[in-house]
């Protein structure tokens, strides 16, 4: 497709700012295809920390609260982007997040700016009055994408008819991982890391959320003090969101008898994404470590704290890789999926390498109906 020479002018909202690697992971891809596909486009993106956004993306970034300023810059603006990410649900963030996501979007429809939901992850939602606010708005909406099948059948259960819904998949699958040579020479710090003396390296991401308590906690000590004592693997913890994960890491280190490691700085997505592909195995909370690891082609261990981890490892076709509820996540259910894994490592990575490849051309045709839209 040929390159637009149209200076369009993009806003993009998400979960952006918080140091989250997963959600920065994917606007720093989002940035990136739309400053290929539109060279001219000027993108404002809504933040957290916008001076921080502005610096690392080269982007214009305004406060994600600031509604005057918001609004200012709408009435400017030919494409309000919802997205990536689980934006649209009433599970987390004290079911609050999802009227801001829904108020900005009925705000550009208020000013007559086309809106796309970009690659979203929809739902849960619970409230009766959520589903029919987003059925109301939705509807208005010029452009819906989503990245996965039950997020389609979510929005078409809730009365969602008007634009169509084209299943793709979450940007982050179009990051470039940095040559990882790169990344030590920024970073010697990781090569002492994953300096293993020929041991297997695996990688363990956790995350606080309300199933978590002390047992739980014990359970991931317990599981790596097995994988080092019958495995001689060598354990390193993985931070997605940053200070959140660190933390959690180290509860989880202080109930371990034997040592392991922490990644304790904080690297850029590309970064970040070089590191797994050194790994054996991944144990993975985080949703965007399983996605960092399938797309490193290295299997991983799955929980399901959110419907989107379930999604997203069935539509690999790798549901025995998932664990299904907190009642199910045992030392003993633990080292069963470690030793299916490794009795089946092969089978995984061919499933991976093919299931990754289709996922990364779904993540192309985000872009592209976004360059459609804008230059019909």
């Amino acid at each position: 497709m040929k390159k637009s020479k149209t200076i369009a002018k993009i806003m993009i909202s998400g979960y952006y700012g918080f140091n989250n690697t997963g959600d920065e992971a994917i606007l720093k891809s989002m940035v990136g295809a739309f400053k290929e596909k539109i060279p001219q486009a000027k993108i404002t993106v809504l933040s957290c920390n916008p001076l921080q956004t502005s610096q690392t993306y080269q982007v214009k970034a305004i406060n994600r609260l600031h509604l005057i300023n918001i609004m200012r810059c709408l009435r400017d603006t030919d494409l309000f982007i919802s997205g990536g990410g689980g934006l649209l649900q009433d599970s987390t963030g004290k079911g609050w997040s999802i009227l801001y996501y829904l108020g900005l979007i009925l705000a550009a429809k208020i000013v007559k700016v086309p809106v796309m939901i970009y690659a979203q992850g929809i739902g849960p939602v619970n409230k009766q009055a959520n589903k029919k606010l987003m059925k109301w708005i939705l509807n208005k909406v010029d452009l819906i994408t989503v990245r996965d099948n039950s997020s389609k059948e979510l929005l078409e259960n809730l009365g969602v008819v008007q634009p169509s819904i084209h299943v793709n998949s979450d940007p982050v699958f179009l990051l470039k991982e940095k040559n990882f040579n790169q990344t030590i020479n920024s970073h010697p710090y990781i090569q002492k890391l994953i300096d293993s003396g020929n041991r297997p390296l695996i990688g363990v991401s956790v995350r606080e959320y309300k199933g978590y308590g002390k047992d739980l906690k014990k359970i991931f000590a317990q599981t790596a003090d097995y994988l080092i004592e019958n495995h001689k693997a060598k354990i390193i913890f993985f931070p997605f969101k940053f200070d959140e994960d660190v933390h959690i890491s180290e509860e989880i280190l202080s109930l371990m008898k034997n040592k392991a490691e922490v990644l304790k700085i904080k690297l850029e997505p590309e970064e970040l994404l070089s590191v797994p592909s050194r790994l054996s195995l991944m144990v993975g909370v985080r949703f965007h470590s399983i996605i960092f690891s399938s797309m490193a082609n290295i299997p991983f261990i799955a929980f399901n704290y959110d419907p989107k981890v379930k999604y997203f490892v069935e539509n690999l076709g790798l549901s025995e890789l998932l664990l299904e509820t907190d009642e199910d996540i045992s030392l003993k259910n633990l080292q069963e999926k470690i030793e299916y894994i490794r009795e089946n490592n092969d089978k995984i990575k061919d499933i991976l390498l093919k299931k990754v490849n289709n996922l990364e051309k779904k993540a192309l045709a985000n872009n592209e109906l976004v360059n459609k839209f804008l230059n019909p």
